[in-house]
């Protein structure tokens, strides 16, 4: 949770490991895109992309939106936007 008291993804980090990595499976898995064409529209190596699409590693906000562009849908749809509305001032 950042000072704003934002959280960005679901409480539970087994949860939220299983939730992205299912999105961007089935998401590369709808358009048949293998993650090698990704590593390569976005400049990235094919290990970045398996670790994004495994959940071992978190894009950053830049290549989430150029992630979430290419694959023709919203960071929103990939990552999951829960607002603490207490800890706003």
């Amino acid at each position: 949770m950042n000072s704003l008291g934002v959280v960005t993804m679901p409480s539970s980090k087994e949860s939220r490991k299983d939730d992205l990595k299912a999105k961007l499976k089935i998401r590369f898995a709808e358009l048949d895109i293998p993650q090698h064409k990704v590593a390569e529209v976005m400049d990235e190596s094919k290990q970045t992309v398996s670790a994004w699409a495994n959940n071992h590693k978190e894009p950053s906000l830049i290549k989430a939106f150029r992630l979430a562009h290419f694959l023709g849908c919203k960071v929103d749809d990939l990552w999951e936007y829960i607002e603490e509305k207490d800890k706003i001032k």
